[in-house]
């Protein structure tokens, strides 16, 4: 837009600019809308005395690209964070997440199928009663997991994700393994880890003394720890579906 509206008039894409501004055009009346909301430093008054063209010019002249893309980037992480906040459904995600940032996990899980399964777990885009249930609205505190109902002494707990991660017989092999393997790669024989601090997949840079390859070597073993234990409960599930079907 700036560098069009100061072409010569002679300029093709100048007169299309032209046309646009003297129709009012959505092109345009978008375009003068983004600039005057986060292009300039203090908002912009369209001088009603002066023609459409003009004001278009001085509009341009004001656009700052620094602040354009700071309050671009400043609104969208707002809606971002707002939109996690008013979302029941999202509760256990923004316990994960305080910025938007590309997460390690993406890059360094061992397969497509260990990264999927994190990112379901995250997003709770997952057949945990916690999720299943909200479809089915089924009271919160009645979204009981079904195999600590059924093979755990009757024990009545909401199966949600950090109680897969952490409390579920169901997945005591692979946590098992997990803390044991993650014990031997910090070099800490009474390391534990709560359902957030797994579910991030990582640990904090500044906190441990793991070379990049360590660290990697973490985000493997977690990534894959979270898709077995929740392909584990999803088996039960299904075996338990059957039997009830049959």
């Amino acid at each position: 837009f700036k560098r069009v509206i100061h072409l010569d008039q002679s300029n093709f894409a100048k007169a299309a600019m032209n046309e646009q501004i003297s129709l009012g055009l959505s092109w345009f009346t978008n375009i003068k809308s983004t600039i005057i909301n986060f292009g300039t430093e203090d908002g912009y008054c369209f001088n009603q005395n002066s023609s459409d063209i003009i004001n278009s010019t001085l509009l341009a002249d004001k656009v700052s690209p620094q602040t354009f893309v700071g309050k671009l980037q400043g609104h969208f992480n707002q809606s971002w964070k707002n939109t996690i906040d008013q979302s029941s459904r999202l509760s256990f995600y923004k316990m994960l997440k305080d910025g938007i940032s590309w997460e390690s996990y993406l890059d360094h899980s061992r397969s497509f199928e260990d990264r999927k399964m994190s990112s379901r777990i995250r997003c709770s885009a997952h057949k945990l009663h916690i999720e299943t249930g909200r479809h089915s609205k089924t009271p919160r505190d009645d979204r009981i997991c079904e195999y600590c109902s059924i093979e755990n002494h009757g024990l009545q707990v909401i199966e949600d994700e950090v109680h897969l991660l952490t409390e579920c017989p169901v997945g005591d092999s692979h946590r098992e393994k997990m803390i044991s393997l993650l014990r031997e790669l910090h070099n800490k024989p009474n390391l534990s880890m709560d359902g957030i601090s797994i579910a991030k997949t990582t640990v904090d840079p500044d906190t441990t003394n793991l070379s990049n390859q360590q660290h990697i070597r973490h985000i493997e073993i977690v990534t894959r720890a979270i898709k077995c234990m929740y392909k584990s409960a999803l088996k039960y599930k299904k075996c338990q579906h059957q039997i009830s079907t049959c």
